[in-house]
């Protein structure tokens, strides 16, 4: 802890230093450059109260939409693997913040550790990997890393990802885009036209795009593309500032989104030659997954005199999904199925900002209704009989009972002897189908508070709380069946009664196993309640340059199960954590350059963990049996350094370590010291972005993750995902009208995955994505 301690405090000590000479030196500079103004300051909107980025302590990365375009960013998932402390995890399927992954570290739960919020309204962890999370049109996007609970509620534990789209204007505007890749084969065509309906009273704004692509994985059964994609999203919104309303302000808005496929990625056979140009697989079935979401949101404010303003955010969202699998990817039919979800999302918003001066701040109330009563999983899968069920173990551990407790009284050698012997009549695995409705019910309420008060120039407090109550009603129906014919112990009693007899025990074992991984639970009805503090102090210790310290607690909430293996209903309690944070915010040289770090350290609770409580596959539940913690920082950096160029970068450090959790894989098994999944220790990214008066621009990037552990167990071999570095660019021309592009990603051909195992015998991949080159051409007015 030392250690840590003198860490941080070096690198706030060094980020604070004067730089009074370099000022100096580009004196000369600034006047080609020009100073900044407070026009042209980044202003962060997803904390629910508008403040410039250099006003906000929270550790926050904004990408405007003029760095959206310059950098060519496609998706949400271009911008998470330029962020400092995120990545993206899974095949861009979700994303991890500080280490800490979006919906799980080492458990389940019906709740997110962190959220994407579109315009107000969250997204379920469904639209992680095929939503509406394209960036076309897309205003501005704030990743706010740490605890959000305060303000955000029980799925922001991690932090979350504020997407905002282009509202209407009275003037107008339009513009369209055309983009091609040749590796993968996908083309996107985008537009967007807006304008006044009735002169500054009523707007409008029409946004689309649509997308095809092949993919890069071939089929070799059936000759045609196993990742095709495509998309097609439509989104209307409307302006209403109506005469004599004082400020009235009112956006709404319709978001249609529909995805069919898996984004061009999935798995792939790595044991095969040269499978990173050449990615295969041999599926007899499909793979894909269609989503679609129709998002209703209304956006309404009102000042109240000068010093207050009162906002209300209502939000629908409709999203369903299906999903069918070749779990395999082979011709036999060994692991395969299909999950489908029906979601319905209604949430309200109520704030009333004021802004004295001295005191600003907001206080407001919050409720959400989240349903899905058409959560349906069903799945055939084939299990190990000793791997999985602990066979072997099991029989001779019943041979070695007392012929009272219904056993043969042998000794354990020879019981052990003859378990062998039985457990090869059998074949090696076994076939399970399983059908599980899941159904739930969540209503949310919460009252939350965030302020700022400066109590003496230059000198303020920080203070914030959210008390939260949650109501859960869960059911669970699981039908399980064997599909494999077992060996009959009429016949092998013939030869030897005994034999034929621990035959007949070990049948018995097994239909068990499965009758009890068959459930049909009755509704559970949970409550869940939680305070949620924040308080901090912020010192602009000169001009331009402010440190602050704030200690907030993060929060997810509890929720119920049942354990297949013993069909018996569990719950948990809701996991918590306290984050420690500083923070430095500095400008120089006219505040043309921008250097800002965060530096932080979390405390986490009763985390929620999946616990194996037996040999059996099946006898598994989540308890609140983790204890871990997180420290690091995240530097970044953007610098002004003419009025032609400008150069960005920054670096991420997050160390995760479970200080308490023990899991039973066949033995118990203490992971205390190990790291989480997919949690990467260092991410960088840079970038220099060139424009020359003539039209001609050139944007060059780079982005770092470091290695990462595929799982929480087996870590003494070192990380297993190696380390890799993306470098991308954009070159072209462009003027007031139009541009064209000639665009490049992973120049250098990076071979990398995000995940790799084996699978029925063969090795399998989640590949990253090879160079590719495309072109973009744009046009505006």
């Amino acid at each position: 802890m030392t250690k840590t301690i003198k860490l941080l405090a070096l690198l706030l000590a060094g980020a604070a230093m004067p730089v009074h000479a370099e000022e100096a030196a580009m004196d000369a500079a600034s006047a080609d450059a020009g100073a900044a103004t407070d026009s042209n300051e980044i202003v962060v909107t997803g904390l629910k109260f508008d403040r410039t980025l250099q006003d906000t302590p929270t550790s926050v990365k904004v990408f405007t939409a003029e760095e959206i375009e310059k950098q060519n960013l496609v998706s949400v998932y271009d911008l998470i693997d330029r962020t400092a402390n995120l990545s993206s995890t899974f095949s861009e399927s979700g994303f991890n913040i500080r280490g800490i992954s979006s919906t799980n570290v080492s458990g389940t739960g019906l709740g997110d550790l962190a959220t994407v919020y579109l315009d107000g309204s969250p997204l379920p962890r469904e639209a992680s990997g095929g939503g509406p999370l394209d960036l076309w049109d897309l205003d501005q996007v704030e990743i706010l890393r740490g605890p959000q609970s305060t303000l955000q509620g029980r799925n922001a534990l991690a932090g979350a990802i504020i997407l905002k789209t282009t509202d209407p204007s009275f003037d107008w505007k339009g513009k369209a885009r055309a983009m091609i890749t040749d590796a993968d084969g996908e083309y996107r065509f985008a537009a967007a036209v807006g304008g006044p309906i009735v002169p500054d009273v009523l707007a409008f704004r029409v946004a689309g795009e649509i997308a095809r692509g092949d993919g890069l994985i071939k089929n070799s059964v059936t000759g045609g593309d196993h990742a095709k994609s495509n998309s097609e999203v439509l989104r209307t919104k409307l302006l209403f500032t109506p005469w004599g309303a004082d400020g009235l302000k009112i956006v709404a808005s319709y978001l249609r989104d529909r995805h069919f496929g898996n984004d061009g990625r999935g798995y792939s056979f790595t044991d095969l030659p040269n499978a990173w140009k050449r990615r295969t697989v041999e599926a007899n079935r499909d793979t894909y997954t269609k989503t679609s979401t129709d998002l209703f949101t209304l956006d309404a404010s009102l000042p109240l005199g000068d010093v207050f303003t009162l906002s209300s955010i209502s939000t629908y969202n409709k999203l369903k999904t299906f999903s069918t699998y070749d779990g395999d990817l082979r011709r036999e039919d060994e692991a395969y199925g299909d999950y489908s979800t029906n979601q319905k999302i209604f949430s309200q918003e109520l704030r009333l900002t004021f802004d004295t001066g001295a005191l600003q701040g907001l206080v407001g109330a919050y409720y959400s209704h989240h349903k899905n009563p058409d959560y349906l999983a069903n799945s055939t899968f084939s299990l190990d009989l000793d791997q999985d069920l602990g066979l072997t173990q099991r029989v001779a551990g019943f041979l070695s009972l007392p012929p009272a407790q219904g056993g043969a009284g042998l000794d354990p050698a020879t019981a052990l002897a003859l378990a062998q012997q039985v457990r090869a009549v059998y074949p090696e695995r076994v076939f399970i189908s399983s059908k599980q409705l899941y159904p739930f019910d969540i209503q949310t309420a919460a009252l939350f508070g965030d302020a700022s008060w400066e109590v003496a120039p230059g000198l303020k407090l920080l203070a914030g709380f959210r008390y939260d109550r949650e109501k859960q009603k869960v059911r669970n129906e699981n039908d399980v069946t064997l599909n494999t014919v077992l060996p009959d112990p009429a016949f092998y009693g013939q030869i030897n009664p005994l034999f034929g007899l621990v035959v007949q025990t070990v049948n018995g074992l097994l239909l068990s196993d499965v009758d009890n991984a068959s459930s049909s639970g009755p509704q559970r009805t949970t409550t869940y309640k939680a305070f949620l503090p924040k308080g901090g102090v912020s010192w602009e210790v000169a001009p331009d340059k402010t440190l602050s310290a704030i200690v907030q607690r993060g929060y997810r909430s509890g929720g119920s199960g049942i354990n297949p293996g013993r069909a018996q209903a569990f719950t948990y309690d809701p996991e918590y954590t306290w984050n420690y944070e500083l923070s430095l915010r500095t400008q120089w040289l006219d505040r043309r350059l921008t250097l800002n770090a965060n530096a932080f350290y979390i405390d986490w609770t009763d985390q929620q963990v999946t616990v194996q409580l037996s040999e059996n596959v099946y006898d598994y539940e989540t308890q609140n049996a983790g204890k871990s913690r997180v420290w690091g920082f995240e530097v970044e950096s953007n610098f002004q350094a003419t009025d032609r160029l400008n150069i960005y970068g920054s670096v991420g450090y997050a160390n995760s370590k479970f200080l308490d959790f023990t899991v039973r894989n066949g033995q118990a098994q203490d992971l205390s010291g190990n790291a989480f999944s997919g949690a990467p220790k260092w991410t960088a990214a840079a970038g220099v972005d060139w424009r020359h008066p003539s039209g001609v621009s050139v944007n060059l990037n780079a982005n770092y993750r470091g290695a990462q552990f595929q799982n929480v167990i087996d870590q003494d071999l070192g990380r297993d995902v190696p380390a890799r570095t993306l470098v991308n660019a954009k070159i072209g021309y462009s003027n007031e009208n139009f541009g064209a592009y000639l665009v490049a990603t992973n120049i250098f051909d990076d071979k990398y995955y995000d995940y790799q195992y084996e699978n029925a015998g063969r090795l399998q991949a989640l590949l990253g994505e090879p160079r590719m080159f495309g072109l973009t051409f744009e046009g505006r007015f």
